[in-house]
């Protein structure tokens, strides 16, 4: 082979791979959405607890829980939780149409282990 065609050819393998770091970060997984409901987070400022509540699609409050930490919405394990613990709520209220209380679903999702 010459010069001229290992430079090609180191070319178009360069291009490959680069191609192929492109189309992996463009199959990011998208952000969990619950099939049913919405979930709503307050954290008061400088503070170190939240309130979780769990809607149903018509708004209407469905479940709360204040949990003794702050929780960071933005990271997918969070959503992924905080789904979980929706499905949940989603589940009981469906069922008996009642507010479930004294219950810890957000809380035990998030126990530090």
């Amino acid at each position: 082979m010459n010069t001229i065609s290992q430079i090609r050819l180191a070319f178009v393998a360069i291009m490959l791979v680069a191609f192929s770091f492109a189309a992996k970060a463009q199959m990011k997984s998208e952000p969990p959405v619950a099939k049913e409901g919405f979930w709503v987070v307050e954290t008061p400022a400088k503070s170190h607890e939240c309130t979780v509540r769990f809607y149903t699609n018509d708004h209407k409050l469905i479940y709360e829980e204040t949990v003794n930490r702050s929780l960071n919405i933005k990271r997918l394990q969070t959503k992924r939780l905080l789904n979980i613990a929706l499905e949940q709520a989603m589940f009981v209220w469906n069922a008996t149409h009642q507010i479930p209380t004294d219950r810890q679903w957000v809380a035990v999702r998030f126990e530090k282990k």
